[in-house]
Formats: structure tokens, sequence, C-alpha cells
């Protein structure tokens, strides 16, 4: 019906396939270079229209039976609604950012084919219903494509950017949709049911030029999209230039840049900047705890508190991984400086919910000013991070005002880094040993393994010339890790060589204690060098275990599972109480040598430090705990304790640390002297 002149008809489909192919090849090769779903639906779209166009050629070139007929009017429909589907598709993912559900495409690929079945109706009808239906079957594809071209046209229009590419492509679809519908009308209301040559010629003509004009808008818009995508591309690296990417606040570079600006102004209106330097503390075991991810939401969380602080900062930054930097220039007393840092500790302490975990995290503040601390941007950051360094180290208050005589200690610790982590990587660091004895009957009951340096040049080393600086380069860790491996490695060696061995005690670190991999790499260990549950103990301090209760307590557990004894060490100098102290799985109390060392002190009786030192030795065996005394220098003290019922000492009066070979003979000689005794009082060998 739609062309009475096949030769009309025909030019018509060629040049519409020759067209859609190249528009679809072009459309593949942006789809292929620009990964934009929507071309490629398009350009499958484009390949089914040519083969509509195809098939459509095919039908009216004459040549046809009746059946191929049919046969390629029904591929000819068929192929036009999977092309409009395809259409569909591709607008759905301009418009919403991402293409239909699977099961959504396939239904309408269902559909299109369906829609194309109709072409066989004419072979079930007869008369004159035979001869409408070929009228009413194009007429309805002519306005189901003009609906959804016009549909699609305003869609486009209303959802892609407001630039020349996108609307060239909307006004083209929406013409060839106008088009088409006003071919429904003209076929409605002709008297013959057909549409003349010249008005066929009139709208294939429309179509190619529509079409053309939707590849020139796909290509400026194409153009476009990439020239937008460089210049956000440019002004994002400009952007991460100057801010950092995890928080998006200011990054170490961009304060650099403000800090002369700020210092010149404070220089001419006489007022003081003030930097605060705030330091994360034990953000390593939030990452431990959390994961990296956790961590990154911990630290996005601290930089929006800092941004919301009651009294607004000049300047707010990242500058490392866990240290962000805040300046402000109205604070002139040194008491509005401490009530603002108390402040600032305060905000960040209140509780996160970070992946249905409730997070506590504590800071540290190191304080530098202008111009008392110094006149450039550099000496300030420098020595606001001396007065962090300082107020990390467990003995100094958790904010510090840089002082003269800070440097010192700094550039002592950055100068100590390299030199410890080549003495870890080198063995440099030795194992000594302490001998405990069992106070009733004076024998050898176990070791606690002590550390030293044996430095190229300066010799042996104490462990206060080096452990402070452990902890605050974050090394305990690594070093608990070395010192755990020489001893399991030199008990099994005793154990290999025939020798019977008794327990060694090695200390934890906060750090490491608090690593939530801490159980399963004992586990390892000792299976590594098949070492019994009981011949390594561990030691931690009191404020280790109230660090984080629960935390501390699951830990705990799982040691005294394994098998694993652990011992509260230095207790009486911390913060814990009664209850928490009833609570806590551990097998020994070590009292600090501090109780120690008032007992007798200069031959006289000490009455009041006796009796705290009894009391702590009777609740402790009322808690079904043994208690060990540290520190014991004189026999008088040993008798004392004895008397008192202490069940272990250790002290230089019994025995100084000792080399591992000098420990070894101590052992042989234990055992010699308790397989000799008639009274097995010792403990029986492991």
């Amino acid at each position: 019906m739609l062309s009475e002149n096949a030769a009309i008809a025909g030019a018509n489909y060629v040049a519409q396939t020759l067209l859609l192919v190249g528009f679809g090849l072009m459309m593949l090769h942006y789809f292929r270079v620009y990964k934009r779903p929507y071309l490629r639906y398009w350009s499958y779209a484009a390949f089914c229209y040519a083969l509509s166009a195809c098939f459509g050629l095919l039908r009216v070139s004459g040549f046809s039976t009746e059946g191929l007929v049919i046969t390629f009017t029904t591929l000819h429909l068929s192929f036009l609604y999977l092309s409009l589907s395809l259409l569909i598709i591709g607008t759905a993912d301009v418009v919403r950012d991402r293409a239909p559900s699977i099961w959504s495409r396939r239904l309408m690929y269902i559909f299109s084919f369906s829609l194309g079945g109709i072409a066989l109706l004419p072979l079930l009808s007869s008369g004159i219903l035979s001869e409408l239906l070929p009228f009413f079957r194009d007429t309805l594809t002519l306005l189901i494509s003009g609906v959804v071209s016009l549909a699609v046209g305003i869609l486009i229009l209303s959802h892609a950017p407001a630039s020349m590419g996108p609307r060239l492509i909307a006004v083209a679809f929406m013409l060839l949709g106008s088009k088409n519908i006003i071919l429904v009308q003209f076929s409605l209301f002709s008297a013959n049911l057909s549409l003349s040559p010249a008005l066929w010629v009139i709208q294939g003509f429309f179509n190619i030029l529509f079409i053309a004009m939707a590849a020139v808008g796909i290509i400026i818009w194409l153009l476009d999209s990439e020239r937008h995508r460089s210049l956000m591309a440019v002004q994002k690296a400009e952007y991460l230039n100057t801010h950092d990417s995890l928080t998006g606040i200011e990054n170490r570079e961009e304060l650099m840049s403000k800090m002369p600006v700020f210092i010149d102004s404070s220089r001419a209106t006489g007022r003081h900047l003030t930097l605060f330097m705030i330091g994360i503390n034990r953000f390593k075991a939030i990452n431990d705890t959390l994961g990296i991810r956790g961590g990154d939401r911990a630290l996005i969380e601290v930089s929006q508190r800092l941004q919301t602080l009651p009294v607004k900062p000049l300047a707010v930054a990242r500058i490392s991984g866990d240290v962000f930097v805040l300046l402000f220039d109205h604070l002139k007393r040194r008491s509005l400086i401490e009530d603002l840092g108390n402040v600032i500790q305060k905000w960040i302490q209140m509780p996160m919910h970070i992946d249905s975990k409730d997070v506590n995290l504590t800071s540290s503040i190191g304080v530098a000013r202008y111009p008392q601390h110094g006149p450039h941007s550099e000496s300030l950051l420098n020595k606001a991070t001396i007065a962090l360094a300082n107020a990390k180290r467990s003995e100094n208050p958790s904010m510090m005002f840089y002082l003269r005589g800070m440097d010192q200690n700094y550039i002592r610790l950055v100068d100590l880094e390299p030199e410890l982590k080549t003495a870890l990587s080198k063995d440099q660091f030795i194992i000594h040993v302490q001998p405990l004895y069992q106070s009733n009957i004076r024998q050898l009951c176990g070791f606690e393994a002590l550390i030293r340096w044996q430095h190229p040049e300066r010799g042996l080393l104490p462990p206060s010339e080096f452990l402070p600086f452990i902890e605050e380069l974050g090394l305990a860790s690594e070093l608990d890790d070395w010192v755990l491996e020489h001893c399991a490695r030199f008990i099994a060696e005793w154990r290999a060589t025939g020798n019977e061995v008794l327990p060694v005690a090695v200390n934890l670190s906060a750090r490491h204690f608090q690593q939530p991999e801490l159980v399963e790499k004992l586990k390892s260990l000792f299976s590594r060098y098949k070492l019994k549950y009981s011949d390594i103990e561990l030691e931690i301090t009191e404020n280790v275990a109230m660090t984080d209760v629960q935390a501390g307590l699951n830990v705990l557990q799982k040691l005294q599972e394994m098998g694993i004894k652990v011992s509260i060490d230095d207790f009486g100098t911390g913060y814990s109480s009664l209850a928490y102290l009833r609570r806590l799985p551990v097998s020994k109390i070590k009292i600090d040598r501090s109780f120690i060392s008032e007992l007798l002190r200069d031959g006289v009786d000490n009455s009041s430090n006796n009796s705290i030192v009894s009391a702590l030795i009777h609740l402790s065996h009322n808690l079904k705990k043994g208690v060990v005394a540290e520190g014991v220098e004189t026999e008088e003290q040993f008798s004392l304790l004895a008397a008192m019922d202490c069940d272990q000492v250790q002290g230089f009066h019994l025995s100084p640390p000792v080399s591992l070979t000098a420990a070894l003979e101590l052992l042989q000689q234990h055992w010699k002297s308790w397989k000799a005794s008639p009274v097995k009082l010792a403990p029986s060998p492991s």
C-alpha cells in the first residue's frame, strides 16, 4: 500500500540501507572508543533498521512469489520493531544512565517479533478483509514508529545536556515521529487508501535527512562530552593538587601556600597565629580492627568534625595519614589555646558508629605559634610536629606547646629510626633472661625475656636507651614479633638437645596486644617450633589490659582457652579497679618494683608500704592468681616477701639478667638438683 511504484520504493530502501549501515558502523566505532552503552544499542538499532529496509526492498522487487512476499514482509516488520525497541533501550540508558534489566530487554525483543507476525494475518483471511489488512498493518507501523520517535526525541531533549548535539538528535527524532504521524493522517483520509508516489519520495527523503541529522548530532554530542570530560579531568587534577583525595579538605601543599598569607596578615594586625597539629592515637589498631576502608571512614568523620568545630578555623588540612592541622588567629592567651585544645580532643573523642561498631578515638595535639616559635611556615610546621611527637609520649600530657629543647629529642628520634629498622632486619638485638624463683624454696621456676641492643658502634645498650623510641616510631609490634620468634627458637633448641625447659615470660606492647591477629599469630609460632602452650607466658601492663576492656577480655579469654598464661606486669602503677582485676582471666600479678623498693628502706620497717604489699598478695590469692614480686634487691626484702606468702620473686639479689648460655647452665643445674632432691617441690619437668 505504501508504494505502488516499485522503482521508487526500491531506491528509497537502498538509500536508507546504505545510510543506516554507515550510521550503525559509526556508532559502533564510537562505542568502542568512548564506552557509552547507548551507542551500542543505537548502532544495533541502525543495523536492524537496515535489515528491515533490505527485506522491504526484496518484498517490492517484483521477483518474489506470494509466499516470499509474506515472509519478507514479516521480517521487514519484525526488524523494524526490533530497531524501535533497541532505540528505546538506548534512550533509557541516556535518561537513567543505565539500560533496562535483561528481562525487560528480552520481553521487548519478543514483543517486537510478535508485532511482526501481524504480516501473516492476510494469509488467514479472504475477500475484502484481506485487502484491508495490509492497509491497517502499514498504518499501524507508521503510527507506532511515529509515536516512538517522537517520545525518544522529547526524552532526549528533556534529560540530555542542554547543548547543540543532544538538541539536534532530539529534533531529528521529533521531526521523524511527526512526519510518520502526518503520514498516518494522509493514509487514513486518502480516497484510495494509498499514498501517491510523489508523497512516498518526499517521506523517503525526509527519512534520510532526519537520520543524517541524528548522526551529526551524535558526533557533536560525543565531541562535546569528551571536551567536557577533559575539562573535568583537568579541574579534578587541580583540585587534587590542593585537596586531600580521601577527606576533601586541604592537603599539605595547599596549607603551605596559604600560611605565608596568614602570617603576613597576623604581622599586619598584631594577631597571634596558632597552629594545632592533631594526631590520632593508635590509628594502626583502628585499621587492624575495622580494616582499611573502616579506617578511611573514621578519618573522613574526623575531618568533618574538625570542619564543624564551635570555633571556625582559618584552615583545616590533612597533612599525612592520621595527622591534621588547624589554624586560628584569634587566640592570644595560652589558657584560650588550652581550652580550645580540650574542645578539639572532646570533639574527636565523641563515639563513632562504623560498620556496626562503636569506635572511640583519642588524639594528641602539638601547638606552635607565630611569632613566638618562628616567622616562617616551614619552621612553624616543624615545631608543631616536634610538639606532637612529644605529646604522643606516654609520660607527657596529650597536648603540648613547642618548647626549646624539644628539637633534640625529635632529632634523636629521626636519627634512630633507620638504625632501629636496620637492627631489626640484621638481628642486632639479643635476648637476655632474668630468672624467677619460688620464694618458699628459693628454686628456679622460670625466666623473663629481656632485650638488649648490640649496637655496632655504641656496644651493648639497655632497653631504656631504645625502647621509648621503638614505641614512638610504631615499631613495638615488630620488636615483639622478633622477641617471640627468638624465644621460641632457643626454647626449641634447648629441648632438641635433651634439656627440660621452664616457662619464659615475654612482654607484649599495647599495640601488639590490640591486634586482632595476635591469637592466630601465636598459634602459628607454637606450631612452627613444636612448642607447648605452657612454654611461653605473656606479660602485659594493667593499662594495656584496661585500654579497651571488652577487647582485652576477648583476647585474654582466647589465650586462656589455648593454654597460654598471661600475667599483669607492673601492677599498682596503672588504673585498673578491683572489679576488673577479678574479671581478667590472668594467671599472675607482678607487683611493681616501686612497692618492693620501699620495703625495709634503709633497714627500717615501712609498715604502711608493707601493709599495701601484703594486701595485694592476699587479694591476688583470694582471686586465685599467683603473685610475683619484681626488683628484690636484698635478703631482707626476700625474707619479708616469703613471710607474706608471695609466690615468686625476681631481682638482682637472686640473679641479674643473664645470657642464654648462662641461663641454660642455670636450667641444667636446677633440674640436676631437682632430680636429686627427695622432695619434689619445684615444678615438674615439661
